[in-house]
């Protein structure tokens, strides 16, 4: 899995891209819609979109209070959320598992989000 590329410079900025909705239809094929952080139009998990991904260009993530999410992640949030506890200025900063990344797996030729060290599908991640 590629992170995305960040500096304080705008020319490095990755362009985040959400899954909003994972829906299956009646023969139980999953349709994902995927949207652009700035929410202006809906896209589908095109070729052109996964190579922007396995490029680093762009950066795919799911939101863990999503609906369509198949596995129980409230306590795995909660989890995460209490062990990695980062004070540097006695203020208490905690990291948050509230969005997950989706990495191409090149093994299994589809798209996958990892958690806990285990990885899934996005056929096996959503109901």
């Amino acid at each position: 899995m590629q992170s995305a590329v960040w500096s304080g410079n705008a020319v490095h900025k990755v362009a985040k891209y959400y899954i909003t909705s994972a829906k299956r239809d009646r023969n139980g094929k999953l349709n994902v819609t995927i949207m652009p952080a700035s929410g202006r139009r809906k896209l589908s998990p095109t070729r052109e979109l996964i190579e922007q991904l396995q490029e680093g260009k762009i950066q795919l993530l799911v939101l863990t209070n999503q609906p369509d999410i198949a596995i129980d992640l409230e306590q795995k949030v909660l989890d995460n959320e209490n062990r990695y506890v980062i004070d540097f200025d006695k203020r208490g900063v905690k990291w948050t598992m509230r969005d997950l990344p989706v990495f191409y797996d090149a093994l299994r030729k589809q798209l996958c989000v990892e958690v806990d060290g285990i990885s899934y599908t996005l056929d096996q991640f959503f109901k």
